[in-house]
């Protein structure tokens, strides 16, 4: 599986176990864009999203390859699908990783329209399940039930 990053100043990398976006560019310009390939086909995968992703070991990771291109989210936010999760990027809270029941439970909820608005932080592991933040609350997950709280 090879990646292309492109930047100001292109550059391939070959066999890309992990997309480590600093690694990926020509005299330290940090890439912005990488075009990963699938079994599907190419998706492009960019900036901050692109730098999560990265963060939790790109495509041999927990979120496997993409599913999707970029796509744009409510008041200037993207996200992109991956095969076991989503990135969620907005201006106010920055890129964070969302899987599993506490995804299902936010996206049943309106997702970044909703309540909750966007994630502020990626799921974290507690006893007995996950957490992450949004902005206007919490969705805990406990043996594959999620729990919702607003503030």
């Amino acid at each position: 599986m090879a990646c292309i990053a492109v930047s100001v100043a292109a550059t391939a990398a070959a066999g890309c176990n992990s997309v480590d976006p600093s690694s990926l560019a020509e005299s330290g310009t940090p890439v912005s864009t990488s075009r990963i390939p699938t079994p599907s086909g190419q998706y492009v995968v960019q900036g901050e999203i692109l730098r999560k992703y990265a963060d939790s070991g790109g495509p041999s990771g927990p979120l496997g390859t993409p599913i999707s291109n970029e796509l744009p989210a409510p008041n200037g936010g993207q996200y992109t699908k991956f095969q076991t999760g989503v990135i969620y990027w907005s201006p106010r809270s920055g890129a964070h990783i969302l899987s599993g029941a506490i995804r299902a439970a936010w996206e049943s909820n309106g997702g970044p329209d909703g309540p909750l608005g966007y994630p502020v932080s990626d799921q974290r592991p507690i006893p007995g399940g996950s957490v992450a933040d949004f902005e206007h609350g919490t969705i805990t997950d406990t043996g594959g039930q999620a729990h919702v709280v607003t503030r």
